[in-house]
């Protein structure tokens, strides 16, 4: 196991944010140490101790930063951590680069995280229970998620895709136009790939925007690696593209993302429709349409995250903000992988 490269907090941190979180009182110095997490593949996150409290450092990337509203993130982050949903935010620096939170310790042998798969809209049948009750952990969670207080940016399924759609047709002109590359070919196959889908995802979307009676709060990432697990309770985390958007996305992105058995799907999936006030009773039939859609936008995300990084770098950069901590070919991959769970 390799050991994990401890950094200064200099070193991740200006020293003008470093004064402010003294001045709010916590008792960090420019040499206190800030051990690397397992971040997920927008951000960087690091713990550091100011002598009494461990707490979460999140440095955010130039790629993400161009994806996402911060302002928003920072109000729906509020929105979910008022109602014990989510870790505590401390600070948020002046240019919502760099976000100080409550750390969630969850016990070694119960993380979350190890939940983490990836599933189409129509999995094999599985009697393997990874988690015996994950099932009541979520249910309860996606219904607190789903009745908090609707954020102000809205972003339905259909505006999304279009959002999506013209970055990326944006990014394929401008790649046009630059000497030749490999990964630039690759990127522009991809996109090819993805617009070849786009009468289908019309058709999901139709389907999805039948069934719903109203939007309401959705995280829009709840993948395994955004839930933590302390003393019999859900927190998440990472509220990028939280918004007001479709009442199925988050459930889907759920059963798109944890290892479930088949009875645990039926129970959550169940539970969470069974009278949902946002949700048509035949709401049911359209969440293979919103599993779909959730790898679709992941898709979309992936090549917009490739395009801003280094080594294709066709995105307009933000210097204010992190590298982005996975380079173009790795965005490419998670593409592919994608990809083929839309069917």
């Amino acid at each position: 196991m390799s050991k994990v490269q401890t950094k200064t907090l200099l070193s991740v941190l200006p020293a003008s944010v470093i004064d402010e979180l003294k001045l709010a009182g916590l008792n960090f110095t420019y040499g206190s140490v800030a051990t690397p997490l397992a971040h997920g593949l927008s951000n960087q996150n690091f713990l550091i101790n100011d002598g009494e409290l461990d707490w979460v450092l999140r440095v955010n990337s130039s790629a993400s930063s161009q994806l996402c509203d911060r302002q928003s993130e920072v109000r729906n982050w509020n929105i979910a951590a008022n109602q014990g949903l989510a870790p505590k935010l401390f600070y948020v620096s002046q240019d919502h680069a760099y976000y100080l939170s409550e750390y969630v310790q969850q016990a070694p042998e119960a993380q979350w995280g190890s939940l983490l798969t990836a599933k189409p809209a129509h999995p094999l049948i599985d009697e393997s229970t990874l988690w015996p009750d994950a099932e009541t952990l979520l249910l309860p969670f996606l219904r607190g998620i789903s009745r908090l207080p609707v954020p102000e940016n809205i972003m339905g399924v259909t505006k999304q895709w279009q959002t999506y759609r013209d970055k990326l047709a944006l990014i394929a002109a401008k790649l046009s136009t630059l000497p030749y590359s490999e990964l630039a070919v690759q990127w522009q196959m991809s996109h090819l790939e993805l617009l070849a889908l786009e009468d289908d995802i019309n058709i999901w979307l139709d389907r999805l925007n039948a069934c719903s009676r109203s939007d309401q709060y959705s995280h829009r990432d709840l993948n395994p690696h955004n839930l933590l697990y302390k003393e019999g309770k859900l927190y998440c985390i990472d509220f990028e593209y939280a918004c007001t958007s479709h009442p199925l996305f988050d459930i889907a992105g759920v059963l798109s993302t944890h290892a479930l058995s088949t009875a645990q799907r039926h129970f959550l999936i169940d539970g969470y429709l069974d009278g949902h006030p946002n949700l048509t009773p035949d709401a049911k039939t359209a969440l293979p349409d919103a599993i779909n859609i959730y790898w679709v936008f992941a898709a979309c995300w992936s090549l917009l995250m490739a395009a801003d990084s280094g080594d294709i770098a066709v995105a307009a950069q933000n210097n204010d903000t992190g590298e982005n901590p996975h380079n173009s070919q790795e965005y490419l991959d998670c593409f592919d992988d994608f990809v083929a769970l839309i069917c």
